[in-house]
């Protein structure tokens, strides 16, 4: 018993620092409008998607998505709205 609280301890552990130490200012400034969800992952690892909408415009033009996604360790936070799979805005706290 003592060996899986153990491990379970040193994984959460691990897991929260690799978080953290993606959360900082130099790399939300890499952070570009335009960018796809796989290149904001690839610079700040897996992001939780928060809210997400999907609007089919018909005759009009077709399909508009969007998703924001936040990145949060302590009081660190960055959220990023993505349109179409895209960025289309950043926003942070605490970097």
């Amino acid at each position: 018993m003592k060996n899986i609280l153990y491990t379970i301890s040193i994984t959460i552990t691990l897991f929260l620092t690799s978080c953290s130490g993606k959360l900082k200012k130099e790399n939300y400034d890499k952070i570009s409008n335009d960018m796809s969800v796989s290149q904001v992952e690839s610079i700040l690892g897996k992001g939780e998607s928060q809210a997400s909408s999907n609007v089919d415009l018909g005759e009009y033009g077709g399909n508009i998505s969007s998703e924001v996604m936040t990145w949060q360790s302590g009081t660190k936070v960055i959220s990023i709205t993505f349109s179409n799979g895209k960025v289309m805005a950043k926003a942070q706290n605490g970097l």
